[in-house]
């Protein structure tokens, strides 16, 4: 199947940092391909630049929701594999820093504006912690959904394994919004496919804003 025109350009747009214009031709995509589901997951992507900073966790919760819908649609399209998977990597590539770009940007926030002696609290704990964890599962999930879609494809697996050691060293991290055991599970998985991993210690006390 050939390449879209408005893909190709919004590919190229995104690998020189131009939002604006990426935005566009993904636009364009979706007009061409309503069933596109790299264009579907970078809407959202890109929607989380846009709004006020209170809107941030519904956005990040929509963001989150259109991840393994996007790499199934991928999966269901006439594309072919090395073309799937390629869209499918830059998916990946682009959500797993977003857990902690979110958590970093919402406690930076939280530390900016003081009234008196105590900072103007722009996003509430639970919210913090609803995005960490939403992020979290969404990365495991996301491995997950890759492997049973490309079953034993070594490169599929390959880019799995980009969001499960995400999603291990952000258990580790904040293992309290971790499933237990969860860590260890998928550093095992992770070292089949990579045997010199190292799964990252777990952090003495769960800390915003800073990561191992």
């Amino acid at each position: 199947m050939e390449e879209s025109k408005y893909l190709k350009l919004a590919r190229q747009a995104r690998e020189e940092d131009n939002a604006e214009d990426a935005k566009i031709y993904y636009n364009k995509v979706r007009e061409e391909d309503p069933e596109s589901g790299e264009a579907k997951f970078f809407a959202a992507y890109f929607a989380m630049q846009d709004g006020t900073n209170g809107e941030l966790p519904r956005r990040f919760s929509n963001l989150c929701s259109s991840v393994v819908p996007a790499v199934r649609l991928i999966k269901n399209s006439q594309a072919e594999k090395g073309e799937q998977l390629k869209a499918t990597e830059l998916i990946v590539n682009a959500f797993v820093p977003e857990t902690w770009a979110e958590n970093k940007y919402m406690n930076e926030l939280n530390h900016k504006d003081k009234v008196g002696d105590s900072y103007v609290q722009v996003f509430s704990y639970t919210q913090i912690k609803n995005v960490c964890k939403a992020g979290m599962e969404t990365l495991r999930d996301l491995g997950d959904e890759i492997v049973k879609l490309y079953f034993k494809d070594a490169e599929a697996t390959r880019i799995a394994v980009i969001a499960w050691k995400e999603y291990v060293s952000l258990s580790q991290t904040w293992y309290s919004y971790a499933v237990k055991g969860d860590a260890e599970l998928y550093a095992a998985k992770i070292k089949e496919f990579d045997p010199s991993y190292v799964m990252p210690k777990k952090a003495f006390c769960i800390s915003f804003g800073k990561k191992q």
